[in-house]
């Protein structure tokens, strides 16, 4: 294995001929060389060789960073980020890089006068969990490879079915087949842990379910080794729930730190309001917090009282990118899976914290592979924090891809922190993709007030973000159509580009009407949609429940010379002569709208 250490010393690389945001120096994967560097294979956190890491990943079919056991000092510093992170009120500042120094300041002095001299305690503690752990998964191992078949609740599935595979119509009472065997044992025990409360019994079972899973997934069939099942499960087990369990014992520690320094706690809320920011990578999440800010004033509510979740600045924390030398553009990659695995702890705890009625207002602001999943009744656990919202406020930053490229290369050339053209133009296309799906998953509550806007960031670096469509629950007002119609186009581009004329090389694809698919379900799901003119909020059409019940007769008229508008009637339906609906004469107000964006600045007072 190669040593951390043995990269040292960072060339000056930063005039390097060639380099620039489209060719920042990096590719999408990590070469093999630096894979020693990253943040969850360095002998100083972990205690799993990556050699053995590997060889245990081909064998059992889990990914290679799931397999290696953290050390419990490492497993401090998670269960301390995310407290910092989700339980106090961390200064923002007045510049970009502000709260990730004050994040990053509050985590040191805790881990530092609150932490260090329990070091001990903490170890014992997770060579306590793990003997347990250890011995519960023995017994569990052996019956499942060699015991009878336990009772089970009346349904019909085999090994192949919980793999995919379909089930068959009647459920064998003979069970021929070890790996079915093994699968109707691993589920008799889930459900006895779960009828019973063990946290232990229930995290082991987990832990033994995922790792028979894979195995069955990679081989078809099963490792029949005793001691590399519980060894492989035991690993799992002891970076969650050894972790949660760390977490508990330092939580009296943590709280003297923060009431001995002043550090603000959140309050838990009634009605806890969440906000939360969507968008690609480099899209410029972050750069509307000031406005985000106002808004959270013209609410009423305070600022102060939100827990800002934004996992980003945990990077630094993680790894210092000083000592990475040639491999340092790959800073971000290199603590990527880490960040991960922390991000699924705050989930852990946010959900805990949410069960006790302990949840402060939320802030988020963080792009994740699965961020636009859109099943917001998650269980305990999920990533949609959005969830545990009594109000609710989404912002849908829509940025040119291209722009993100050039955003990415000057964020790294600030802070370090690069990322691949392809990675950024793949993240634009998940982003797009997945914002529709999203979008109307949180809007057609009745549970939740949710409050949305669509954010043009196509503007200049310090200025305002345009307004482009807002409203609450199933009524939206439309306010720029080009960038409605953007959310089609952007999720079209080439992932492969080299250059910004590239990334939309196909142009057919770009033309208004072939970008109609988001408006078309909007006028189809949605209430209530206005089209109204950006600059007066004069309403120049409505529909009701799918069909128009107002129109400006100026409008068709604006359509021969706008062709985002004429695209968009002849969606609606209307072509050629005025419709025979009354004109509403309405007109938005940006003084009676919940938005943080520009718009109406003609609009009447």
């Amino acid at each position: 294995m190669v040593s951390p250490q043995a990269v040292v010393v960072a060339p000056d690389i930063s005039s390097a001929a060639g380099l620039g945001p489209w060719n920042p120096g990096i590719e999408s994967n990590l070469p093999r060389a630096f894979l020693p560097l990253a943040t969850v294979f360095r002998d100083e956190n972990v205690e799993t060789r990556i050699a053995d890491a590997r060889e245990m990943s081909d064998v059992c079919g889990l990914p290679l960073t799931q397999l290696v056991r953290f050390r419990p000092e490492r497993l401090v510093i998670h269960e301390v980020l995310i407290r910092v992170m989700a339980d106090l009120s961390v200064p923002v500042g007045q510049t970009y890089g502000d709260l990730g120094v004050n994040f990053r300041a509050i985590v040191a002095t805790i881990l530092r006068d609150g932490i260090a001299a329990h070091q001990d305690e903490i170890a014992a503690l997770l060579d306590r969990t793990r003997n347990e752990a250890a011995a519960l998964l023995a017994r569990a191992i052996a019956e499942m490879l060699s015991g009878p078949l336990p009772a089970m609740p009346d349904r019909p599935w085999t090994w192949r079915s919980l793999l995919g595979a379909s089930a068959p119509a009647v459920r064998s009472t003979a069970c021929a087949e070890p790996e079915a065997h093994a699968l109707h044992h691993l589920e008799a025990w889930q459900h006895s842990a779960t009828e019973s409360g063990d946290a232990l019994a229930m995290a082991c079972c987990a832990a033994l379910t995922s790792v028979v899973s894979a195995m069955l997934g990679r081989r078809g069939f099963l490792i029949r080794d005793e001691a590399l099942l519980a060894s492989l499960a035991g690993t799992l087990v002891s970076n969650q729930y050894g972790s949660s369990r760390i977490g508990a014992l330092i939580e009296p520690w943590f709280r003297e730190v923060v009431a001995r320094e002043g550090f603000r706690s959140l309050p838990g809320q009634t009605h806890p309001v969440v906000m939360n920011v969507k968008g690609s990578s480099a899209s410029g999440k972050s750069t509307i917090r000031p406005y985000q800010r106002d808004l959270v004033g013209e609410i009423g509510l305070d600022w102060s009282d939100f827990a800002l979740i934004t996992p980003d600045v945990w990077r630094k924390f993680l790894l210092d990118y000083d000592s990475l030398g040639p491999a340092r553009r790959y800073a971000g990659t290199l603590t990527g899976h880490e960040i991960e695995i922390v991000d699924r702890k705050l989930d852990r705890h946010m959900a805990q914290k949410a069960s006790e009625g302990r949840i402060s207002h939320l802030l988020i602001d963080r792009f994740r592979f699965d961020s636009f999943a859109v099943d917001p009744g998650a269980a305990t656990g999920s990533h949609l924090l959005t969830r545990f919202g009594h109000r609710v406020y989404m912002q849908f930053m829509i940025t040119p891809p291209d722009a993100t490229v050039e955003r990415a290369w000057k964020r790294g050339e600030q802070f370090g922190r690069y990322k691949a053209v392809e990675d950024l133009l793949a993240h634009n296309v998940e982003a797009y993709t997945g914002m529709p799906r999203l979008f109307f998953t949180w809007v057609l509550r009745t549970d939740k007030d949710v409050h949305f806007e669509f954010l043009d960031n196509s503007v200049p670096e310090g200025q305002r973000p345009r307004t482009i469509a807002f409203g609450i629950n199933g009524v939206m007002n439309i306010l720029d159509l080009k960038f409605v119609f953007d959310i089609d186009r952007y999720r079209k581009i080439d992932i492969n580009a080299h250059t910004p004329e590239q990334v939309y090389a196909d142009t057919a694809s770009t033309l208004p009407e072939a970008n109609m698919d988001f408006l078309r379900a909007c006028l189809r799901r949605m209430t209530t949609v206005r089209f109204a003119d950006h600059a007066t909020g004069r309403v120049y059409a409505r529909f009701d429940r799918g069909h128009l019940t107002s129109l400006d007769p100026a409008t068709l008229g604006l359509a021969q010379v706008e062709p985002d508008i004429g695209a968009a009637l002849i969606a609606m339906g209307i072509r050629g002569t005025t419709p025979t609906v009354p004109d509403s004469n309405e007109s938005l107000r940006p003084a009676e709208a919940q938005t943080l964006g520009s718009w109406g600045e003609g609009a009447p007072a």
